[in-house]
């Protein structure tokens, strides 16, 4: 069986970097909290992304290697943007396995 969806569910997935970025006011907070207690459907799609946040955050930083990111600048189509040679710091960002 399908989950039912609400607008309030819609509004939710709308809101949910800045709730789980507590930057949402206090009323809305609770207002959302309430919902998750009762809606399955919310609650696993923010525990998923919490996790999501979480596992990225605690992923080591690895060195993108020259030709990953020669290959994305051309797949972006940002040659026309993008240096030759990036910056050292540009190449070591966060890669999850």
């Amino acid at each position: 069986m399908q989950p039912t969806v609400s607008q309030f569910c819609q509004e939710l997935i709308a809101q949910l970097s800045g709730f789980l970025d507590g930057e949402l006011d206090a009323a809305l907070c609770q207002a959302i909290e309430r919902h998750l207690a009762t809606c399955r459907y919310c609650r696993v799609v923010v525990d998923t992304t919490e996790k999501t946040l979480l596992l990225y955050r605690d992923a080591p930083a690895e060195a993108v290697p020259r030709d990953v990111h020669a290959h994305l600048i051309k797949a972006l189509g940002l040659e026309s943007h993008a240096n030759p040679t990036p910056p050292s710091h540009l190449l070591h960002t966060t890669v999850l396995h």
